[in-house]
């Protein structure tokens, strides 16, 4: 699918307008599409994958400041625990379906070890349910296949729609997958980069092309939404917080989760201020970071990736027929142009109705 040919907000699209704009980030995809008859003679239908993103080169002992914003915590994620409490990040972060996370944990753990690293710890997996078109059941992921998508990520071309975790993915009723864009801005004259990956699952308990029937639109209806952020801006913990949480609030004014019930998982993570453990690394480490007046121009920014990166995610899908013969639609483009309209007459709320910074 081509990409989307109206940039929406004010900010110019990154370079390849996609999260792998930021300097040494890394995004790899593990898709799985294939029927096979298991030992009993039951016929598996499997549409799942993962996707992986590397914040930084993993052969280095490094941490970066990390935070999140989760609104209904419909997904398992491990790892979130430590790092909301110690707000840093030294995993990659892999979506994948539910069943297969314990399977991507260890493979995280299999990875820092092949690159002799002493802490890779917490592995940070988020689960996702692909069970509308996948045998949630009997698609499990080979840890094998799993390190080589790893070692195999690029940070110089990224595929979106039915690829990694978004194969078995559905979104307002007609497939859903990953996305991605970015944007650049500056701050006090100083250019800045945001990267936007999605995985999209949501809006199946009131899909486009059934609000004007009374059709029901099917099991599964309880989706997410999960947005993956990189920033090359030097941010600490408490304003990664702020935006996140700004982000989601942005999301919830809009069509795509207006009156939703599907979580959002919201994490972002700073390329600035990188913490080196080489050698124990210092006891002492100089940031910087940018004043709270600026945080409004990032979180608008962000918004902007967000969404392109959310309808990125339809347009780029493939259709896709899974198990029990269901068959899911890429979205046709009056319906993309039905959610653009709506976004032109609500503007961008990001930098609107945000409330102030808790330090």
């Amino acid at each position: 699918m081509e990409d989307l040919k109206h940039k929406l907000g004010k900010f110019s699209r990154g370079e390849k307008n996609s999260i792998i704009d930021l300097k040494g980030l890394k995004v790899g995809h593990l898709s799985v599409n294939k029927d096979h008859l298991d030992t009993s003679g039951e016929k598996a239908v499997i549409r799942t994958g993962l996707t992986a993103v590397l914040p930084y080169p993993m052969e280095k002992e490094m941490r970066q400041f990390a935070g999140s914003f989760i609104l209904g915590w419909k997904n398992e994620i491990t790892g979130y625990e430590v790092m909301d409490d110690f707000c840093y990040l030294n995993s990659p972060i892999v979506i994948t379906n539910s069943f297969n996370i314990g399977n991507a944990y260890n493979a995280i753990l299999s990875y820092g070890f092949a690159l002799k690293r002493s802490e890779i710890w917490p592995p940070l997996v988020i689960g996702i349910d692909d069970s509308y078109l996948n045998d949630m059941r009997k698609s499990h992921l080979d840890e094998g296949d799993i390190l080589e998508t790893f070692f195999k990520a690029s940070e110089d071309r990224m595929e979106e729609g039915s690829v990694g975790a978004g194969v078995g993915l559905r979104a307002l009723g007609w497939k859903g997958g990953i996305g991605t864009a970015s944007r650049a801005f500056s701050l006090d004259k100083t250019h800045f980069k945001c990267g936007v990956l999605t995985a999209s699952n949501l809006g199946n308990q009131r899909p486009l092309k059934k609000l004007e029937t009374n059709s029901r639109p099917g099991d599964g209806d309880e989706g997410s939404l999960i947005m993956i952020i990189g920033v090359d801006v030097p941010l600490v913990p408490y304003q990664i917080k702020h935006i996140t949480k700004s982000l989601v609030v942005s999301l919830h004014s809009t069509n795509f989760l207006k009156n939703s019930s599907d979580s959002v998982v919201c994490i972002l993570f700073s390329t600035a201020n990188p913490m080196s453990m080489e050698n124990d690394g210092p006891f002492v480490f100089d940031f910087q970071v940018v004043d709270d007046s600026l945080l409004g121009t990032v979180i608008q920014a962000a918004s902007e990736a967000a969404h392109e990166a959310l309808l990125n995610s339809l347009l780029k899908a493939y259709p896709v027929r899974g198990r029990s013969g269901r068959k899911v639609e890429t979205i046709p483009d009056d319906e993309i142009i039905k959610i653009l309209e709506k976004f032109e007459i609500e503007e961008f709320p990001g930098c609107r109705g945000i409330p102030p910074v808790d330090r």
